[in-house]
């Protein structure tokens, strides 16, 4: 007859087969010997067990608890999985740079062990994961905030199951358009003037608290220049929302003995200087250079840049720079832009001789330059952050065109939670569209 290995273990055990009292000790028993497997069903009681022997770093390694880090983190730190922060901010802000890779079920925990977060804020970085299922990094700052996050999956990264778990926080993006430069002007000279750069052009993404306020600033264009003298135009009003600032466009170069060149800006003004140079420089990520100035016959001014392109030159064109119709679909479901659906195009050049006819505008709201019959030059369309057209002059002065002011747009998927601005719903999207400066709330 077989005998079974519990069996074989108990005869083993006892003084009967030569084995004394307490000589299988645990020393005695190799690593791994004894296995689920080999252990009787409900074998282990409670009776069985000593006491003290279960201690609670045990049960955290055994339940999928956490190791806490019992020293207070006082600096900005990088966090890993499996373990629990606490976190001491009087002394300043501290940012916790969550792990780099994860794996599903990866856990981790932060709390304000002194109450100073609302002070000095905590701030996740989700170090190219996603975070609550966002892109954006997180801000805690409640008093004795905590949170417990857990990796979920690549499309919802880190999110949390206990604490702060922000819930009714939500991501936002932002398309914020500066107010455009104006163009340059002339006055009894023979050279041509530049357009107005439009106003800079960027979107920008954050999260949103419910209830916070959101100062929201929407930059105007520069007035129009007048042709009292050879001037610069002005440089566009800054517009700027949720920490955001998209530059104004620079003001078009003069027409002078001496350069007076178009401004640097959010894209530059075209150069009004008729030596060939004179381009104003826009700023990356938001627009485009300014062209130079033609060297010659017809003596035409740069234009100004756009989004979309740089301002063309003098001696081809002089034409205002494109703008963008990247956002086609917001200036659609918000009923603005320019074109069938561009912003922020840059304003076309001044022209000296009559017979040389308009320099157009840039698509997106640019100003068209003036010829040389002495008027000024065309405004850029508002809300669409164009440049102004640069003022013609055969004889008879033309100033330049006003830039076109900003606009800032708000949108989240889903149904309306935020207020603030013209609301619309569209496409599943939320849009809230500024025209002038205002708040936006969460």
């Amino acid at each position: 007859m077989a005998w079974s290995k519990a069996r074989r273990l108990a005869d083993l055990a006892s003084t009967s087969h030569g084995i004394a009292d307490d000589q299988v000790t645990t020393a005695s028993i190799a690593d791994d010997a004894v296995t689920s497997a080999l252990i009787a069903d409900d074998a282990v009681v409670t009776a069985s067990v000593a006491d003290n022997a279960i201690t609670s770093a045990l049960l955290a390694a055994g339940a999928g608890g956490l190791d806490w880090q019992t020293t207070a983190k006082t600096a900005d730190f990088t966090a890993v999985a499996e373990k629990g922060y606490l976190l001491n901010t009087a002394g300043g802000a501290v940012t916790v740079t969550l792990p780099a890779s994860a794996t599903v079920g990866d856990k981790l925990a932060i709390v304000d062990s002194t109450g100073s977060a609302y002070t000095n804020n905590i701030t996740l970085n989700r170090n190219g994961l996603k975070l609550y299922g966002g892109s954006v990094n997180i801000v805690l700052d409640d008093i004795r905030t905590s949170v417990h996050l857990i990796y979920a999956d690549a499309t919802n990264g880190w999110i949390p199951y206990a604490g702060e778990t922000y819930q009714n926080a939500y991501e936002v993006e932002a398309l914020i358009i500066a107010g455009g430069g104006a163009g340059g002007s002339n006055k009894w000279n023979g050279n041509g003037t530049g357009g107005g750069g439009a106003g800079g052009m960027q979107v920008a993404t954050t999260t949103v608290v419910p209830s916070s306020s959101n100062t929201i600033t929407v930059g105007a264009g520069a007035g129009a220049t007048s042709n009292s003298a050879p001037n610069q135009g002005a440089s566009g009003s800054n517009s700027v929302a949720l920490g955001t600032t998209s530059l104004g466009g620079g003001g078009g170069g003069a027409a002078a003995t001496n350069t007076i060149a178009g401004a640097n800006g959010g894209s530059g003004g075209g150069g009004g200087s008729g030596n060939g140079s004179g381009a104003g420089s826009g700023t990356t990520g938001q627009g485009n250079n300014g062209g130079n100035t033609s060297t010659g016959s017809p003596w035409r001014g740069g234009g100004g840049g756009g989004k979309g392109a740089v301002g063309g030159e003098g001696e081809t064109s002089g034409n205002g720079g494109a703008g963008s119709n990247a956002y086609s679909s917001w200036a659609t479901a918000t009923s603005t832009g320019a074109d069938s659906g561009y912003y922020a195009g840059g304003g076309g050049g001044g022209v000296y001789y009559t017979t040389a006819g308009d320099t157009t505008g840039g698509v997106g709201g640019g100003g068209k330059g003036e010829s040389g019959s002495g008027g000024s030059g065309a405004a850029g369309t508002a809300n669409t952050g164009g440049g102004g057209g640069g003022g013609g002059d055969n004889n008879s002065p033309g100033g330049g065109g006003a830039g076109g002011s900003g606009i800032i747009i708000i949108r989240y998927s889903g149904a309306q939670r935020g207020s603030g601005g013209t609301v619309v719903t569209s496409g599943g999207y939320t849009y809230h569209t500024f025209t002038s400066s205002g708040t936006y709330t969460g």
